[in-house]
């Protein structure tokens, strides 16, 4: 979960960036909309494992995926596990994140029941062939899915119009589901200030596209504008509705007098497909961690294994170009790859059995990158093993024995003959 929820948030704060790069100072009201909208769609979705399963299908995505899991993902992390006698640093982060979730949802449902009593309260009645909900004098008009809220004695004819005007505008476009998009983004996001900027710009995108159908009818700007400017200081119930004077009104009353986009500038909405699609390949390269727990002389040790760099461990050698080495028996690449008893999984849980951050190095607080090669004779047995990258005598000499305790493998067969193969294997100590 924790996984999903930080490519989320990445993927939203960097198409965030992308619209306010680009797209932020044009006059496509709508086509703004769409694209806040597709955002949030594609930060959701794109996380998704069976989006993820899909993607890696994809040919230009698994080149992406395996370019973005080679760089950024080690193949091994072991890494000293936090006390289990104490609140470790991840539960208190979860907890953390937990309640901020449960106030912010409270805060919804509170103004959703206030909203309905509210609706209650006030009757109904026709204001211009049109039903609303009658405020009380001083209350801001405001609109939530079909209803319409106004206090039709504190407006004259004219400015009642234009309240009406604008609020349909919300009701027949279904604003208030994008608002409660945003409500919802911000309560799972909370801790993301990117989701609470793209929150601000959906609802300020939403009182532009109103304003506009405003104008469209053939009220005069100017006095619109004083009429916003009148309404700034009234009460609001609630701040999950569309209402009619939400601030900030100076970039309202800009967005109203700036000159209209020209039509060619749609065009570059396009954009967002590829740079969506980028992102969600990248995102599918990156497999979540499998986790084995290992035991050590002076307690327990985590050990983080990727299964995707595992399974690229396996078709490396299907992949490089063949190159004989010494006598010619030993293969960087065959016909088919060697095989660890079980598959990728096994060998991800053989592996997070025996893997083990030895305590004179964590004491050193030695830690870094072991390269280690070993070949897999034609008998399966592991042969000649060395480190092609050291970090320490200690680290080293863990990797080496891990890798010579291997079970047998199934082995590598070329031209129907089981061959030697050489592997390279990563391990990566970390201290936390």
């Amino acid at each position: 979960m924790s996984d999903y929820l930080l490519k989320a948030n990445i993927i939203l704060a960097l198409l965030y960036a992308f619209y306010r790069l680009f797209f932020y100072r044009d006059t496509f009201f709508k086509w703004r909309r769409a694209a806040l909208l597709g955002i949030l769609a594609v930060a959701v979705l794109a996380p998704l494992p069976w989006t993820q399963m899909w993607l890696s299908t994809l040919p230009t995505a698994h080149a992406v995926g395996t370019f973005t899991a080679e760089v950024l993902l080690p193949e091994f992390i072991v890494t000293p596990e936090p006390s289990r006698t104490g609140l470790s640093l991840t539960h208190l982060a979860a907890w953390i994140y937990g309640i901020g979730v449960c106030l912010l949802a409270v805060r919804i449902l509170i103004q959703c029941l206030a909203i309905g009593q509210l609706g209650r309260r006030c009757p109904r009645t026709e204001v211009n062939g049109m039903t609303i909900h009658a405020l009380p004098e001083g209350e801001a008009p405001f609109s939530f899915f079909r209803q319409i809220f106004v206090c039709p004695t504190g407006h004259t004819p004219e400015e009642l119009d234009e309240i009406l005007v604008h609020e349909q505008t919300h009701a027949r476009q279904v604003h208030s589901l994008d608002v409660l998009a945003a409500e919802l983004a911000c309560t799972l996001g909370w801790f993301n200030p990117f989701v609470w900027l793209w929150k601000r710009e959906v609802r300020q995108n939403l009182e532009y596209l109103a304003d506009q159908s405003v104008l469209a009818e053939g009220h005069d700007r100017r006095t619109y504008q004083y009429h916003l400017l009148g309404l700034a200081y009234h009460k609001a119930a609630a701040t999950i509705y569309n209402n009619f004077n939400v601030l900030p009104l100076k970039k309202r009353i800009r967005m109203m007098n700036k000159q209209r986009s020209k039509s060619i500038g749609q065009l570059k909405y396009l954009l967002f497909i590829p740079v969506a699609a980028l992102l969600a390949a990248a995102c599918a390269g990156n497999s979540e961690p499998k986790t084995a727990i290992v035991m050590d002389k002076d307690g327990t040790r985590e050990v983080v294994i990727d299964e995707q760099t595992v399974e690229q461990m396996e078709e490396m050698a299907a992949k490089q170009d063949k190159v004989a080495k010494g006598n010619s028996e030993v293969y960087d690449m065959v016909e088919q790859a060697p095989q660890f008893p079980g598959g990728p999984q096994a060998l991800m849980k053989w592996l997070g059995e025996n893997l083990r951050y030895p305590v004179a190095a964590q004491e050193a607080g030695v830690q870094g990158r072991v390269i280690c090669q070993f070949v897999i004779q034609a008998d399966g047995t592991i042969g000649e093993t060395k480190i092609m990258r050291g970090v320490s005598p200690e680290l080293d000499a863990e990797a080496i024995r891990v890798v010579k305790a291997m079970p047998a493998w199934t082995p590598g067969m070329q031209d129907g003959q089981a061959v030697n193969v050489r592997y390279t294997l990563p391990v990566t100590f970390r201290l936390q």
